[in-house]
């Protein structure tokens, strides 16, 4: 098995993986390239890079809440010709060391309940899948909307419980998002009671 390490991404690297980005995510789902630089350079997102001897295999951004206690994972992708290769677990274990100390790493994943297509919907279970498989949870009491798109919330904690998350996670959410998105956006992103 490879050895695979993690780096910082520095913002200066982030027009070489935006086209990354693009081809990876629908669009809607990823902040402007300006904005994302400047999320960077203000260190109110962190990217992370994953790669081994021979190149760069995967990455992520990561917005946390004020006091650093939660983590949102806001892209996360493995490169196209290294998926199904464990690629992305290996990613994942190295991101939790990184933010062992915090209460959670919380991920978004869109509901398949929710899919258009078969195809999409099997897409979305499998995503779910791999999250439960990393030790994420499904946070089942939350009805949650960004970007008009409705979403599941998973949690990563190993210093929290449930019923407390259950209770906090509106009260996370707004302080991270309102620290990307600020005043102007921040109705993007709905609870329904």
């Amino acid at each position: 098995m490879s050895e695979y390490l993690m780096r910082t991404m520095e913002a200066s690297e982030l027009k070489d993986f935006y086209p990354r980005i693009e081809r990876d995510f629908a669009a809607g789902e990823y902040p402007p390239m300006d904005v994302l630089y400047n999320h960077i350079q203000e260190g109110r997102q962190e990217g992370y890079v994953l790669y081994d001897g021979t190149g760069d295999l995967a990455y992520s951004f990561c917005a946390a809440s004020p006091g650093r206690d939660y983590v949102l994972i806001t892209l996360f992708a493995v490169f196209k010709e290294y998926r199904g290769q464990g690629i992305g677990s290996a990613f994942l274990n190295e991101l939790h060391k990184i933010y062992i100390n915090e209460r959670a790493i919380i991920v978004e994943v869109e509901k398949p309940e929710e899919a258009q297509t078969t195809e999409e919907k099997n897409k979305r279970l499998r995503r779910i899948a791999f999250y439960e498989k990393e030790g994420y949870r499904l946070i089942k009491e939350v009805d949650y909307i960004i970007w008009d798109i409705p979403m599941h919330l998973m949690v990563w904690s190993l210093n929290i419980c449930d019923a407390m998350l259950n209770k906090q996670i509106k009260q996370i959410m707004h302080q991270i998002y309102f620290g990307l998105l600020g005043d102007r956006f921040i109705n993007k992103m709905q609870f329904r009671e």
